[in-house]
């Protein structure tokens, strides 16, 4: 035994002793259906100490060659498996297995981990390297911990992971430490993260890691409720960064349900390339706040929200967005958008429905939307794009620009651009349409003599009230003048006769 002393070995390990240097299976079951499920009536003779399987990993076994390793199926092992701190140079697969305490691996070197239909209390890896896949498919758990590991791999499919119900809070305490049921602060993944129709009963937490590859959260319901404690988001991941697209579409099970967060989502700060994929997702924030916080974040391919459900806001207050940001069909509460950039279009159409849209400061290069999507409350000041669509005629588009507070941008955009799309410029119908507006604008900033409009230029080229939403802008700043200002430059200056936009309302 190679320098390892234990007293007495059982039938089932010795079995194990001799597999172990070819790596060949030790199957215990007693038919494809014969798992954790059943382990209550388990006999005795299907367990292994966790301490015969640390020895055989640690170099107290007997000799091994390349092909070693362990492979266990339909077995209990007893004790807690602590591999901590050690160089584990063969792959560790057990298959419908019974932990009674987990799996240590923290701060371990290991190849891959599998584990397949296996139920355990937690599997400890942080600070880890595995050098392989971290395999987890149809599992049970409490909780999963990958502090700051680097893992080759990440595929979990189809495991449900509860967070054990928290202790009750120190009423001394600054901080009160959220049920966390996976621990991804700050973790490497060279390739990809696969977690397709996982369940998730805590708070799945990602923030500061980095993905080599794809994230996929297809089919995947995290949910994470604790009404007697501050909030924190089911998913949190500020700052991550993934190189090759989130993706959280349906899932791949006959149901195809869909991608479900209850508890929110934070993704502020994150860098995405190629893309952030959330069709026909289900976002709720129990307590009626954010249901998709991602301001400031950053994504190359595009963003497709279309379909979504979300009780609760979404920002994207200050987002980048290369590529289009599609929210056809979503039915949002709230949708902060401002200061965006958008370097593609931007769909709002198709069934899109939102209370309240907020697009101050943003920019597009194409805004889609139609009549029936427009929200009750829109906030477009200072909201610029390069097309509009579709096109009609400019008079259509007033009914939109009233459902803002007046503010003149929004009628200089929309001028400006309906005007370098069509042979006539944008004044005609701001005359003719928005007379209801600047009846309203002169009655509250009163009506000007008709000295003092000659002064200003009223009635030689620039339509208006009179008012300072309808003074010619400034040559210099782009900006409408006062009336006084005009009049002293009117005596000095000859304004041109045909004004490029309109500042009337």
């Amino acid at each position: 035994m190679s320098g390892f002393q234990i007293s007495t070995l059982t039938p089932t390990e010795e079995r194990l002793w001799h597999a172990y240097p070819t790596g060949a299976l030790v199957d215990l079951r007693s038919g494809p259906d014969d798992g954790p499920g059943q382990a209550t009536s388990w006999p005795c003779t299907r367990d292994i100490r966790a301490e015969v399987i640390a020895a055989l990993l640690t170099g107290s076994g007997p000799d091994a060659n390349g092909g070693a390793g362990i492979k266990l199926a339909g077995v209990r092992v007893v004790g807690r498996l602590t591999l901590a701190y050690t160089k584990v140079p063969y792959a560790l697969d057990f298959e419908h297995c019974c932990f009674d305490d987990g799996l240590d691996l923290t701060e371990a070197e290991t190849r891959s981990v599998r584990l397949r239909g296996c139920s355990l209390t937690v599997l400890e890896a942080n600070r880890a390297e595995i050098r392989g896949e971290l395999q987890m498919e149809g599992c049970r758990l409490n909780r999963l911990s990958l502090y700051a590991a680097r893992v080759f791999e990440i595929e979990i499919i189809g495991t449900t992971i509860t967070a054990p119900p928290p202790e009750p809070p120190d009423a001394d305490a600054d901080w009160i430490p959220p049920r966390t049921a996976i621990n991804g602060d700050l973790l490497v993944v060279d390739t990809a993260m696969y977690c397709h129709d996982v369940v998730v009963d805590g708070q799945f937490r990602l923030p500061g890691a980095r993905i080599g590859g794809y994230l996929h959260l297809d089919g995947a319901r995290i949910t994470h409720e604790e009404p007697n404690r501050p909030p924190t988001p089911a998913l949190l991941a500020q700052g991550l960064r993934v190189d090759t697209g989130i993706f959280a579409r349906r899932g791949n099970t006959r149901a195809k349900n869909p991608f479900t967060v209850i508890g929110g989502v934070d993704l502020s700060g994150a860098t995405i390339k190629g893309g952030f994929m959330l069709p026909d997702a289900d976002l709720v924030d129990d307590r009626g706040k954010t249901a998709l916080h991602a301001d400031h974040i950053s994504v190359e391919g595009g963003v497709n929200l279309s379909g979504v459900t979300a009780s609760g806001a979404v920002r994207l207050n200050s987002a980048r967005v290369v590529g289009p940001l599609t929210l056809s069909g979503a039915r949002l509460d709230t949708l902060d958008a401002s200061g965006a950039r958008v370097e593609g279009a931007m769909f709002c159409n198709e069934g899109f429905t939102a209370h309240s849209l907020d697009l101050r400061r943003a920019r597009t290069a194409t805004f889609e939307d139609d009549a029936a999507s427009w929200p009750v409350n829109l906030r477009l000041d200072g909201f610029v794009y390069d097309e509009l669509m579709p096109l009609p005629m400019a008079e259509a588009r007033l009914p939109w620009l009233a459902r803002d507070a007046f503010q003149p941008q929004p009628y200089e955009q929309l001028a400006a651009r309906w005007g370098a799309t069509t042979s006539l410029g944008g004044c005609c119908w701001l005359s003719s349409g928005g007379d209801v507006r600047r009846r309203a604008c002169r009655r509250k900033h009163g009506a000007f003599s008709r000295t003092q409009r000659s002064d200003m230029g009223i009635g030689r080229g620039w339509p208006g009230c009179g008012c300072w939403a309808c003074s010619p802008p400034d040559r210099y700043t782009s900006r409408p003048t006062t009336p006084h200002r005009w009049a002293r430059a009117a005596r000095t200056s000859t304004p041109s006769p045909t004004p490029s936009t309109c500042w009337c309302p």
